[in-house]
């Protein structure tokens, strides 16, 4: 019974002497680490990889503001008169508003205006290759001739509504209307208010003053360049389509909205598209003959006969 005691006893004594030097050990290392801790050892250890990694990061920043970065298009007489002359416009448009009258005021859509207000858009009609150049210009016209009968018409003949509708940012102002004006018939007040923006730096120009576009030539064909340049979500700009700029997404995908003159009309009159449409027909037919006038081929997808419209969701 002794015998069995002391062994019992000599197992408790050697555990009890394990436990001791393990806590002893353990001891020594967290002593060891809070030293290492205390003097910024252990603290640098632990955030060397993300100092490393922000350094990185503002390294790489640096090297992008260093790095020239593209500059955008600069207005080029040169290109522009490349692509079309005086002589081409009297030819394409000789019915035009007051052309043929003794004063060349009343030619509201002159040659002349026409290239000043191009002026202040440097990147249309300067990307992409010629053929790209010729074919957005073809496209560009053929729905502006669409819109004016050839520039024959300065406003929209038929107006049932004033186009102005609730928006925070452009409200409308009382007593103004906002219906279609200009080459590309530029409507409603939100319109108005951000070309006025981009245009003058102040958005109440033209919603003080929206019959500005029926009188002053350059104002009017700058509202049709800002339109046809300027992508209004979920809508790309026409400019980016015709050059190449624009990809379709899912969206587009199911949409079956794919680069080309058709998705340009969809942008600018969707009620035209996801069927047949006279209106549409005629619009191609332009399109057709601007680009042959032009020397440059059409191009894929020039219609949206099978393109969902904007604003509709399904088929």
């Amino acid at each position: 019974m002794k015998l069995k005691q002391l062994i019992i006893f000599a197992c408790c004594v050697l555990l009890f002497a394990q436990c001791a030097s393990l806590r002893k050990s353990e001891s020594q290392s967290w002593s060891k680490a809070k030293k290492e801790w205390e003097s910024g050892g252990e603290k640098q250890r632990v955030n060397t990889a993300p100092v490393r990694d922000n350094r990185q990061l503002a390294d790489q920043k640096t090297e992008l503001e260093i790095q020239p970065q593209p500059a955008l298009p600069q207005y080029s007489k040169e290109l522009f008169l490349g692509l079309i002359s005086e002589e081409m416009w009297e030819e394409l448009f000789p019915n035009r508003l007051g052309r043929g009258t003794n004063s060349d005021e009343n030619d509201f859509y002159s040659f002349e205006a026409f290239k000043e207000a191009t002026k202040h858009f440097p990147r249309f009609l300067n990307e992409g290759n010629e053929a790209a150049r010729r074919r957005e210009l073809a496209a560009f016209l053929a729905h502006l001739a669409q819109e004016t009968g050839y520039f024959r018409y300065l406003e929209q003949l038929t107006v049932a509504r004033s186009y102005s509708v609730s928006n925070k940012e452009y409200p409308p102002v009382e007593g103004k209307e906002y219906y279609g004006r200009g080459p590309i018939q530029l409507s409603y007040n939100y319109n108005y208010g951000q070309f006025s923006k981009a245009y003058f730096g102040d958005k109440n120009v033209l919603l003080k003053n929206p019959e500005l576009l029926a009188t002053d030539s350059v104002v009017s064909f700058g509202s049709a360049i800002w339109f046809w340049m300027t992508m209004q979500p979920p809508k790309p700009a026409c400019h980016d389509v015709m050059v190449g700029n624009w990809n379709p997404v899912d969206v587009d995908d199911y949409a079956n909205r794919k680069p080309g003159f058709g998705l340009t009309l969809n942008i600018i009159n969707a009620s035209q598209c996801g069927k047949q449409s006279e209106h549409a027909d005629k619009r191609y037919a332009i399109y057709d003959s601007m680009c042959k006038y032009f020397g440059t081929t059409k191009g894929k997808n020039c219609d949206c006969i099978d393109q969902l419209p904007y604003g509709k969701y399904s088929w």
